[in-house]
């Protein structure tokens, strides 16, 4: 299954775990590693991608909080209608002051969300298509 890149990468119990008992040193010195987590080759996997055609790369936690305007711009959308999701109880937000903030993991979970059923969707206009000599 292929991954679309701006997909997070959440490490199961495990492999956090694995991380966790690593053997490394910090401070810029080398790392030793004898056996890495699946989600961390991943993660690595995708940083050399990215670097190789000169992208800059950012390390979010994904309990990170964003702003409306950083989820809407996540998500391709204009910020009203991303309020609109956050009315209608689609996402949940929070309050600070004047502002409201989403979790990054509930507004990545949006997109995979909608990717897949927008994905399922296409699929079965491709197999009415087919069914019925269309393609």
């Amino acid at each position: 299954m292929s991954r679309v890149p701006i997909d997070p990468i959440i490490p199961p119990d495990q492999d956090a775990a694995l991380a966790g008992r690593a053997p490394h040193t910090t401070g810029g010195q080398n790392l030793t590693v004898r056996e890495l987590p699946q989600t961390i080759t991943l993660l690595l996997m995708d940083a050399l991608k990215e670097t190789t055609v000169g992208n800059a790369l950012t390390l979010i936690p994904a309990e990170t909080e964003i702003t409306t305007q950083k989820a809407a711009d996540l998500l391709n959308v204009s910020r009203p209608f991303l309020l609109g999701l956050i009315e209608n109880g689609t996402l949940p937000a929070r309050r600070v002051g004047k502002h409201q903030r989403l979790a990054l993991r509930d507004v990545l979970a949006y997109k995979a969300d909608h990717f897949a059923k927008a994905k399922q969707a296409l699929d079965e206009i491709v197999a009415f298509d087919q069914e019925f000599g269309l393609l």
